[in-house]
C-alpha cells in the first residue's frame, strides 16, 4: 500500500502489518500509563526542586551542610535498599502467583499490584533524595536521584515482560479482554 505525506512524497509500505508493531492490550497500556505518570511526577519534582534552588541561588540552610556526607551515604543506601527490596518482593510475589493456578485476569491483577509495589519501593528513595537535595543544595543527591530514576525507567512494563513474568504467551494476554478461552 502506498501513502502520500502532506508534502506530496510517496511513502511505501506505511501500513505494512509486518513492519507495524501490534498495539498492546488495554491492561498493558494502563500499566504503562501508570508507570509514565509516576515517572513524570519524579522528574517534575526534581525539576521544581532544581528551579527553586536556582531562584534562591542555591543557598542552603547552613545547619545541613555538616550532614552532607552522611546524607549522601544515607540516600545511596536507601536507593540500593529500595531497588533491591522492590525487586526481591516483586520476584517473590511473582513466584507465589505462578505457583497457584489462578485465572489469567486474577494473575494480571496480582501482577499489577506487584508492579505498583515495586515502583513505590523505588520511588520513595528518589523523592527522599530530591527532598534532601532541596534542603542541602548538594548536587550529588540530585545525581543519585537521577540514577534511581534511570533504574525506574528500566522497570517499564511491556507485553513481553508481562508474558514472561506471568509465564503465559503474549497472545493469551492480548486475548484476555476479547473473551478468549482463558
Amino acid at each position: 500500500m502506498l501513502c502520500v505525506c502532506s508534502w506530496g512524497h510517496t511513502i511505501i509500505n506505511c501500513f505494512n502489518t509486518k513492519i507495524m508493531r501490534p498495539s498492546n492490550p488495554p491492561e498493558i497500556k494502563a500499566l504503562f500509563i501508570l508507570h509514565i505518570a509516576l515517572l513524570a511526577g519524579q522528574v517534575a519534582f526534581a525539576l521544581i526542586a532544581l528551579l527553586v534552588g536556582y531562584i534562591r541561588d542555591f543557598s542552603s540552610i547552613a545547619s545541613w551542610q555538616s550532614y552532607s556526607t552522611p546524607l549522601i551515604i544515607l540516600c545511596i543506601s536507601i536507593g540500593i535498599a529500595g531497588y533491591l527490596g522492590g525487586n526481591i518482593l516483586f520476584r517473590k510475589k511473582l513466584d507465589a502467583l505462578n505457583e497457584n493456578s489462578h485465572s489469567l485476569s486474577e494473575k494480571f491483577n496480582n501482577y499489577r499490584a506487584a508492579c505498583i509495589m515495586r515502583w513505590a519501593m523505588l520511588e520513595f528513595p528518589v523523592l527522599f533524595c530530591i527532598i534532601f537535595f532541596f534542603v542541602t543544595d548538594n548536587f550529588i543527591l540530585l545525581i543519585v536521584a537521577a540514577a534511581l530514576i534511570l533504574l525506574f525507567i528500566t522497570t517499564r512494563p511491556s507485553l513481553q515482560k508481562a508474558a514472561s513474568d506471568l509465564r503465559v504467551s503474549e497472545t493469551e494476554i492480548e486475548q484476555m479482554n476479547t473473551g478468549g478461552a482463558l
